[in-house]
């Protein structure tokens, strides 16, 4: 897998850059050669600028388009008002494999790929952070034995696309490798079991993909050279990047590799379905501290920051409990170098994946998730909004 790696770079970045001399880009502050651009000199840096961070979810991740999962057109307007809200950081996730043309080129449809620009700079103009990543292409790239070379390639291809894309962008502008990568149907796609064959060649490909994220978007040149990257996890899972077999990506720029988990925890509070699992107490305090702690020992400890990029509780009709909860969790993860990012996918109902939070039509927050949300602004800014 590694000779087919370095033979495919090579020459994908040759066939790249030659057919982006003939783009034009658009010149806004946050790329613009001539405007000097935002910096972080350090992980714990861009870390604290990221404060509290939002999940543009179920848009430009829907695999049929930005409103095909019920969620209106993106506006400046929208992100405007989140950074308005207190909100300094979006995640922006796309999905990309239903805009490209068929392997091995994979070449990204125009008018999706300005789209997705389109986006991110309306967050950028409203002096937002922005991460964009791969999000529901694990059909193309699931981690199992025998396709690892076709991993490679499709994240070979769209990252360099991408990376050439944005290549003036400053570090405002974060890339995330994948989401979740996993195999899905089968007794390990939540969770692995490192005595399985499958699990062994899982995380092998998962470290392959990342490296070679790491490899394309450097070789992109302009401010890619040294943009902050997050080295993915299988399934997004914090144990997962615990493993011993997990390697972070070995890079030519110094310390701009962080790590991007996803934690819905303690998982029956924040995520199963039983709705009498509705309070916040000492167990759930201990569930967040068990692997804030966990990830803070193995790696921020040791220079490597990590962003929470998706996180949330469910509505049980349970107002001070998540208020608590989002208090509580963001405040932790603070202290220990982490950021965290809520997951929205516009549900403003109640039980199963109601992770609603900014009404996206009326530009403010759900009248039902003012309790989570003055949680997650009292646990960034060290406040207390209702006494709890």
């Amino acid at each position: 897998m590694k000779k087919f790696l370095s033979v495919f770079l090579a020459a994908f970045i040759l066939v790249l850059s030659l057919a982006g001399c003939a783009k034009e880009p658009v010149l806004h502050e946050h790329n613009n050669p001539e405007v000097e651009g935002t910096e972080y000199k350090t992980q714990a840096e861009l870390i604290e600028a990221m404060g509290m961070g939002w999940n543009l979810g179920n848009t430009l991740d829907a695999p049929d388009g930005e409103t095909s999962w019920g969620q209106p057109v993106t506006t400046k307007d929208m992100m405007l008002k989140l950074k308005e809200l207190g909100f300094n950081s979006v995640r922006i996730p796309v999905s990309w494999g239903k805009h490209v043309s068929s392997a091995p080129e994979y070449i990204i449809d125009d008018k999706w790929m300005a789209r997705v620009r389109e986006v991110v700079d309306y967050a950028l103009e409203a002096d937002l952070i922005v991460i964009i990543n791969s999000h529901h292409d694990n059909d193309i790239y699931e981690p199992r034995k025998n396709n690892g070379d076709e991993a490679v390639q499709y994240l070979s291809a769209i990252w360099a696309q991408i990376a050439q894309e944005f290549k003036d962008y400053d570090q405002r502008l974060i890339f995330e490798a994948m989401n979740e990568p996993r195999l899905v149907g089968t007794k390990y796609e939540w969770w692995l079991d490192m005595n399985a064959k499958d699990c062994q060649y899982a995380a092998e490909i998962v470290n392959t993909c990342n490296q070679a994220f790491v490899d394309v978007v450097r070789a992109a040149s302009g401010k890619n050279t040294d943009r902050y990257l997050l080295s993915s996890v299988y399934c997004g899972a914090p144990d997962s990047a615990m493993i011993d077999e997990y390697i972070l990506p070995a890079d030519t720029a110094e310390n701009k590799i962080m790590l991007a988990v996803h934690a819905y925890t303690p998982y029956d509070l924040a995520m199963g379905d039983d709705m009498s699992i509705n309070s916040f107490g000492t167990n759930e305090k201990n569930s967040i501290n068990w692997f804030i702690d966990r990830l803070y020992n193995k790696f921020v400890k040791n220079g490597v920051h990590v962003v929470i990029d998706e996180m949330g509780i469910i509505n049980k009709n349970n107002p001070l409990a998540r208020y608590e909860w989002a208090k509580y969790y963001v405040s932790k993860a603070k202290e220990n170098g982490m950021a965290c990012m809520v997951w929205d996918n516009g549900n403003d109902a109640t039980g199963h994946e109601s992770y609603a939070l900014f009404d996206r039509r009326n530009l403010k927050i759900f009248d039902s998730c003012e309790p989570v949300y003055k949680g997650f602004m009292d646990g960034i800014n060290g406040t207390d909004s209702m006494g709890g």
